[in-house]
């Protein structure tokens, strides 16, 4: 279990480093389904360009798919722990901080994405208001989908359909979930597509995944034929957000002129706003560099 922080503002925050005990690895060893559908729609979505950023990559599970494609990326996560776990890779940066408050300058990463990590996030609107605010051209977002299929199954059972807004999609703008000694929070996609569209982002391309995640599935068949039918209806299944994980390709309305930066070049402190050089703020003097991981946090 995780406890939540507040940082700055009334905004929480998970922190995984509040239980040092917690593996985040441990929780994919018997989910290579779902790994393997995302690691296949994340592959399709990747392109070649300068720079990288996955935000909330945590021990780096996705960094292999991502790593040649750029000059350079950056793992970045809140969790100073699960960074640390992560295999230190050549231009791979680790990078420790708040998404509300990202250490880098506007406009300087030309890519990224942000994969099991909006259901863990309170204000979503703060955290894609952030990440347009640092990324030049082109992203990845995944969302926790709260009008999978079989949700909806479940309240048509229940006969809940003004609740649930069953029979429209779009459904409307909400989101729900249960935030007691954790933050976790399923989302309508037009909420989420509301919330980009108000943030400069255009959605280029929707993908439903990990559509057959139930654990009867998973009896009936291997994760081969799975991924296989997972690959053979997505077309299908994304026109109706059939299951319980949507992936968007995002593209900004203005995209910046893109400029070639190292890492430093990006990083700003974000308590000054001030240039970082050999990984100390040039205005307060604060050391963020630590055993090869710029730690803002």
């Amino acid at each position: 279990m995780t406890n939540i922080k507040y940082i700055n503002t009334s905004t929480r925050v998970q922190d995984y480093d509040s239980n040092l005990e917690y593996d985040y690895r441990k929780y994919w060893k018997d989910r290579e389904y779902e790994n393997q559908s995302e690691r296949n729609v994340i592959s399709k979505l990747l392109k070649n360009d300068y720079s990288f950023i996955d935000i909330g990559g945590g021990y780096g599970r996705l960094t292999d798919l991502y790593q040649d494609k750029y000059k350079y990326s950056i793992l970045f996560d809140y969790s100073l722990s699960n960074l640390k776990k992560a295999e230190n890779k050549e231009d791979v940066f680790k990078v420790c901080g708040d998404i509300y408050n990202m250490p880098f300058k506007d406009g300087t990463i030309s890519s990224g994405m942000l994969v099991r990590v909006l259901h863990h996030i309170e204000n979503p609107e703060k955290a894609i208001s952030e990440i347009s605010r640092v990324i030049s051209d082109s992203f990845i977002l995944e969302f926790a989908n709260k009008n999978h299929i079989l949700s909806r199954v479940k309240h048509f059972k229940d006969r809940d359909f003004k609740k649930q807004d069953i029979y429209k999609i779009p459904h409307r703008n909400d989101s729900q979930g249960f935030m007691d000694d954790q933050i976790f929070l399923n989302f309508s996609p037009s909420y989420i597509f509301s919330t980009l569209e108000k943030n400069n982002f255009l959605v280029k391309k929707t993908i439903s995944a990990s559509n057959f995640r139930h654990k009867y599935f998973k009896k009936l068949f291997s994760v081969k034929s799975l991924v296989f039918l997972d690959n053979t209806f997505k077309l299908f299944f994304s026109k109706i957000y059939f299951g319980p994980s949507i992936f968007l390709l995002l593209e900004k309305k203005n995209k910046n002129v893109k400029k070639e930066y190292s890492i430093e070049d990006i990083l700003r402190c974000p308590k000054c706003i001030e240039d970082i050089k050999n990984g100390k703020c040039v205005k307060c003097k604060k050391n963020y560099l630590e055993d090869g991981i710029y730690n803002f946090k």
